[in-house]
């Protein structure tokens, strides 16, 4: 059973890895480099969270998540992009299963640099947390779980429904 388990796990991180690629390439107008490392800072925070596995958990934590990611980014009093990192998984780690990735690391090498940039990407996310929420959100469906985003169509088409 293990033998299924780690293919699955590694192709995970391997979906993580290619999420913060693809940030890297995105072309994000003149704040490039702040947009870029909040972008991580976020998928970081997600990365950690795993849904739970049968279909009516995990669209009441998908009602949630994104919602309580930009309360709890918002809320953060953090003085470094990293503190706020911190602040959010600690917020959000209580409702949720927690399971970190070897992946995060690199992103999580970047956020906790001090630097000029990371003190602008913590200013950025405080400041324009819903779209960078949104954005991060496209990002983390289309490679890490493809299969959130046809959920929460279901979800929508339901409540349409009702």
């Amino acid at each position: 059973m293990s033998d299924h388990q780690q293919p699955q796990k590694s192709s995970r991180e391997e979906r993580l890895r290619q999420a913060y690629k693809a940030i890297e390439q995105m072309q994000l107008g003149e704040r490039d480099a702040e947009v870029k490392l909040a972008l991580k800072a976020l998928l970081i925070a997600r990365g950690c969270i795993r849904l739970p596995e049968t279909p009516e958990a995990r669209r009441k934590t998908l009602q949630r998540l994104y919602p309580a990611l930009v309360k709890y980014s918002r809320a953060s009093e953090a003085e470094t992009l990293g503190a706020l990192v911190n602040d959010v998984i600690g917020a959000l780690s209580p409702d949720w299963d927690f399971s970190p990735h070897r992946a995060l690391g690199d992103p999580v090498r970047d956020i906790y640099q001090e630097s000029e940039t990371a003190k602008r990407a913590r200013e950025l996310l405080k400041e324009e947390t819903v779209p960078l929420v949104i954005l991060m959100k496209k990002i983390y469906q289309s490679f890490i779980e493809p299969e959130e985003a046809v959920e929460e169509e279901q979800t929508a088409e339901e409540a349409s429904n009702a």
